[in-house]
């Protein structure tokens, strides 16, 4: 299960509810279940805003705070946007900030840096950019690793609809020495075409990797061992479904 414990679109103003942090780690752990937050969208650690940098710094160590509090297993954190300054300009700040927000939150906590679509400047769509900085964060200290969004390595441009695709991003991701740093995997489906650079989730099954492409990359052995999550529409945008949770394991368990 993941969660977020502050807005997506405007910056945490309160404390953190830890009665509520309480409830959700011991929930979780009667129903056998692991649990995961995820930073905000709103947060950018390669800003060149100092007030934005200042916040997403917060949001980060929030994050982890939360997840060391309620006994959860990890945060998910997109690398963040260069905004037309280039990764080399961006990635050394970035890392420091990243390094800073595990220091002052002090728990014993993974950050997972999240692959994304490419678009806008975002970084960590390609496997030189992930290597980069997980051995940057290596060397500062901060326990790292990934997660592997579908929807988003599609965009990118590895066709996951087809099995030379999924070949292919299995062969990078275990060349560049990825593919054993994956803790997670976002299971989402692509109303978007292969390469498009486009962040457009779908149900899964019904978007351009389809049905095909989730079991195929489902039979990816580092992939399979770790913990799948849907961040999908559902019915209008209802967020995910059992029933689509259900249609995900179908998909991956039908031979």
């Amino acid at each position: 299960m993941q969660v977020f414990v502050d807005p997506n679109r405007r910056y945490p103003r309160a404390e953190l509810p830890l009665s509520e942090l309480d409830l959700l780690g011991a929930s979780l752990r009667q129903a056998g279940m692991g649990g995961i937050v995820h930073v905000p969208y709103l947060a950018n650690v390669a800003t060149a805003d100092a007030l934005l940098r200042s916040r997403s710094i917060e949001m980060v160590g929030r994050a982890l705070r939360a997840a060391g509090h309620a006994g959860l297993s990890a945060v998910v954190v997109h690398p963040g946007s260069h905004r037309g300054r280039g990764f080399e300009a961006v990635r050394e700040g970035l890392v420091l900030a990243l390094a800073e927000a595990a220091r002052d939150a002090a728990v014993d906590v993974p950050l997972l840096l999240e692959n994304t679509a490419g678009a806008g400047g975002h970084i960590g769509g390609g496997v030189a950019e992930l290597r980069w900085l997980l051995d940057a964060l290596d060397r500062a200290g901060v326990r790292c690793g990934l997660c592997l969004d579908l929807a988003h390595a599609h965009a990118e441009g590895w066709d996951l609809g087809r099995a030379s695709g999924v070949a292919a991003l299995e062969r990078e991701w275990r060349d560049a020495g990825l593919i054993d740093r994956v803790a997670l995997v976002h299971a989402n489906d692509s109303r978007a075409a292969a390469g498009s650079h486009r962040d457009l989730h779908a149900n899964p099954g019904e978007g351009t990797i389809g049905r095909r492409g989730l079991r195929l990359v489902g039979r990816v052995a580092e992939l399979r061992r770790v913990p799948w999550i849907l961040e999908v529409p559902g019915k209008e945008r209802s967020g995910p479904r059992r029933t689509d949770v259900r249609r995900l394991d179908h998909i991956l368990n039908t031979p």
